[in-house]
């Protein structure tokens, strides 16, 4: 009887994933509203990094790109996105690619391809 209800217990922790996170229960999950501040927050940081450099500290300035940051990675403020793959895409603008590049094509690069999240609140079907 307790081998039959640890095997169960087991069972129900390891497709728990499988089941909540393609309906969108899951905790990794992020508004797109709150992944698009992040994201044009990030290009904001990195154009103000770069014109500081390059300027020797004398003038700070952005581009216009890093202001439409989130419309150039296509998030829609009405989903949810893995939250993890959102937080790879700030660290590439913030890091070195968004330094040598610029954030625009940092972002271009880093954030095209982020996974909308659940059945309910993302893709319609999943991928198989």
């Amino acid at each position: 009887m307790k081998i039959k209800c640890l095997v169960l217990l087991i069972g129900i922790s390891i497709t728990n994933c499988l089941i909540l996170n393609p309906v969108g229960l899951n905790v990794d999950r992020e508004k797109g509203s709150e992944a698009a501040d992040r994201i044009r927050q990030a290009a904001i940081t990195a154009d103000l990094t770069n014109s500081l450099i390059l300027s020797g500290g004398r003038t700070a300035g952005i581009s216009i790109l890093s202001l439409i940051a989130d419309d150039i990675a296509g998030i829609d403020p009405a989903k949810y996105y893995v939250k993890s793959d959102v937080d790879s895409c700030v660290k590439e603008i913030k890091g070195l690619t968004g330094f040598v590049l610029g954030s625009a094509i940092a972002n271009i690069l880093s954030c095209q391809n982020l996974k909308k999240d659940g059945y309910l609140t993302g893709e319609p079907l999943p991928v198989l």
